[in-house]
């Protein structure tokens, strides 16, 4: 049975953005790499790094990844729940069905246990499992992938978590690779999902400016989330 961890009043407000934190404490991002390319909608956060991520250093990728975060990201006891966006603006990489699929799941995995750790908590080896299928592609990507993430929560007591996700991949240019995560604990016939798709359809092959520094800082303390 997997165990639950308590949540203290003081930790939630710290725990949030951890993965923000990995960059955000020691000014790793610039403001040009977190606006080129990947808008950020009013009352979220955004958050940029570099490859290799300290949390998944066996993504073989070279490039930057960028985090749009939701207001509601860390109400987990609500649909909207994990509603987030992520941008991998990579060189090519062979990135399709099961390779997604492992990508993805080692990303997550990586992010739980970074986690888990920032918070003192006994880590739990749980894999991810990702389960994608086609879907109709976006106006302006090449390929399209939706499904499930079965992984647990570090972000909050180690209960299993439930992901929805749609996957999209493009090639913006011969060495230019986009992937593009849109994810939330919300069904995708959700109202949380519009924003996450606009978010994708506004989202352009601009190559973005690169952090101001590596990916290889702990995680810090974040701000407190948005209410």
């Amino acid at each position: 049975m997997r165990k639950s961890f308590p949540l203290i009043g003081s930790v939630l407000p710290r725990l949030v953005f951890c993965l923000a934190a990995l960059c955000c404490a020691a000014g790793l991002y610039s403001a040009a790499a977190l606006a080129a390319n990947f808008p950020t909608p009013a009352g979220w956060r955004a958050d940029s790094f570099r490859f290799p991520l300290a949390f998944a250093p066996s993504i073989p990728y070279d490039g930057t990844q960028s985090v749009r975060f939701a207001p509601t990201f860390a109400r987990f006891g609500t649909p909207a729940g994990f509603t987030h966006v992520v941008l991998w603006d990579i060189k090519p990489e062979p990135l399709e069905g099961t390779q997604l699929e492992r990508a993805i799941a080692v990303y997550l995995d990586g992010l739980m246990d970074n986690v888990a750790r920032g918070r003192k908590l006994d880590e739990l080896p749980v894999p991810a499992a990702v389960n994608l299928h086609p879907m109709g592609k976006p106006a302006g990507w090449d390929d399209a992938y939706a499904g499930t993430v079965h992984t647990w929560n570090a972000f909050s007591r180690g209960e299993e978590l439930r992901i929805e996700i749609e996957a999209t991949t493009r090639r913006c240019a011969p060495d230019h690779l986009q992937v593009l995560l849109a994810m939330s604990m919300a069904s995708r016939r959700d109202a949380a999902w519009k924003a996450l798709r606009e978010v994708r359809a506004a989202t352009t092959c601009e190559a973005p400016a690169p952090p101001a520094g590596t990916s290889e800082n702990p995680a810090g303390s974040p701000d407190k989330p948005g209410s």
